[in-house]
């Protein structure tokens, strides 16, 4: 009975389930082959920009000022069902340099835009 009884915890083990991740989001500077091409776009840092792409996501731009050279920008994409409940939320965080053009992938959908960084007062 010994025997058994410590062969127990040996034999006894969790299974971890495998999480599919999302794919990496893809910074290519000064490209415009992307699906949404979205211009310059006057950011304020730590002000929120939410705007309505064509096909329908909700895209909300977050900028925050790293440095003087470098800016991180969230990036929050939403798709909504026709009950308006959330059915599709994707967020990345990317670093690039005002003024300079980013081409961000997020799963299927790539977006290319240029951040201008504009002082708040």
């Amino acid at each position: 009975m010994v025997f058994l009884t410590g062969l127990l915890p040996a034999s006894c083990h969790k299974s971890v389930p495998v999480q599919k991740t999302a794919p990496p989001a893809v910074v290519a500077a000064g490209t415009n082959s992307a699906d949404r091409y979205l211009g310059e776009i006057s950011l304020t840092n730590h002000n929120e920009t939410s705007f309505r792409l064509k096909s329908g996501e909700n895209c909300t731009l977050t900028p925050k000022l790293l440095d003087s050279h470098n800016l991180q920008i969230t990036l929050a994409i939403e798709t909504k069902n026709d009950y308006g409940e959330t059915h599709d939320f994707s967020v990345i965080q990317v670093v690039g340099q005002p003024g300079k053009p980013f081409e961000v992938a997020v799963d299927d959908l790539k977006v290319c835009f240029t951040p201008r960084l504009i002082e708040q007062r």
